[in-house]
């Protein structure tokens, strides 16, 4: 049985809201409840295409996606403290809870140079120019 999802501001808001608090887009279009439903992929990624009808939709996503990433890493910097806290107490530090916390914090930093590159992104990047001299350096930047 399919369901046809209609727009709304508050549907909208909600997706935003779990992207802002750090969700994936996949995880808030998941349905929850049989009375709540929620756009597939396909349909919301349309409704993100369509600027005509929904002007303020990419905006508003792009948005919510750069706050998830401040709250994710709020989130990697508490798990860095708390397990640093708990490696005070311990005679013995996990190697394996180690490493967690290092896959975590990589996904985190990886996840904020893609979606905000300009603020996250790595500046220890050395710039090469190769070619002509005489031809003229174009630079352009790219999300």
């Amino acid at each position: 049985m399919t369901y046809h999802t209609k727009y709304s501001k508050k549907l909208i808001d909600d997706i935003c809201l779990d992207l802002a608090n750090g969700k994936s887009i996949k995880a808030s279009l998941a349905p929850r409840h049989p009375d709540k439903s929620r756009p597939t992929w396909e349909c919301f990624r349309k409704w993100l295409i369509n600027t005509k009808k929904y002007p303020k939709l990419r905006e508003y996503y792009s948005q919510a996606k750069q706050d998830g990433i401040e709250y994710q890493l709020s989130d990697a910097s508490e798990l860095i403290t708390e397990s640093v806290k708990d490696s005070k107490l311990k005679d013995k530090t996990d190697l394996g809870s180690t490493h967690l916390v290092k896959e975590f914090i990589s996904l985190a930093k990886w996840r904020a140079e893609r979606l905000k590159p300009r603020v996250y992104g790595k500046n220890d990047i050395n710039l090469k120019h190769s070619g002509d001299p005489a031809a003229p350096l174009i630079v352009k930047w790219s999300n």
